[in-house]
């Protein structure tokens, strides 16, 4: 893949990640104060984005089998710490009854929360309505809502 060997030559490869965030900040320093073409911009880093991030998978499985040939799994190329690792772990705790027994209570009141989200959601204003458990007068309120604002990048 040709766009691979021209971005080898990229001044990036032996950079540091301090080096790469000044290049970041020089960057966007100077998109604020002269402006750009910043929606070309954001889309060509979204297909390198995934350009790259495809890549990547699909050179996990030969770097573990590239790294397992030295002795402790670790290479370092580029200034890039390279290591083999194990993630993703999980433990199964289900051979223990306290486990199993709390287990239940959380996933019942798990349930029970999102009950009274779903509740709580349909709310325009506090409304306060008897507990048939307990006995009590409970009040609800709407939910708070928020939110943040970003741009949505989609390669077609």
């Amino acid at each position: 893949m040709n766009e691979i060997a021209e971005l080898k030559k990229s001044a990036i490869v032996n950079s540091n990640k301090e080096q790469m965030t000044n290049m970041v900040s020089s960057y966007l320093e100077d998109i604020a104060f002269n402006g750009g073409d910043v929606l070309n911009d954001l889309s060509v880093c979204r297909k390198f984005i995934f350009l790259l991030q495809e890549i990547e998978k699909g050179l996990i499985p030969h770097a573990i089998t590239e790294l397992s040939k030295y002795d402790k799994k670790e290479s370092l190329v580029n200034n890039v710490d390279l290591k083999v690792v194990e993630t993703g772990s999980k433990s199964d705790y289900s051979a223990s009854p306290a486990w199993v027994k709390q287990k239940s209570v959380v996933e019942k009141e798990t349930e029970r929360l999102k009950q009274i989200e779903s509740f709580a959601k349909g709310l325009k204003e506090r409304a306060q309505l008897l507990d048939e458990e307990t006995g009590e007068l409970v009040e609800y309120f709407p939910p708070v809502r928020s939110s943040s604002t970003t741009v949505r990048v989609t390669i077609k």
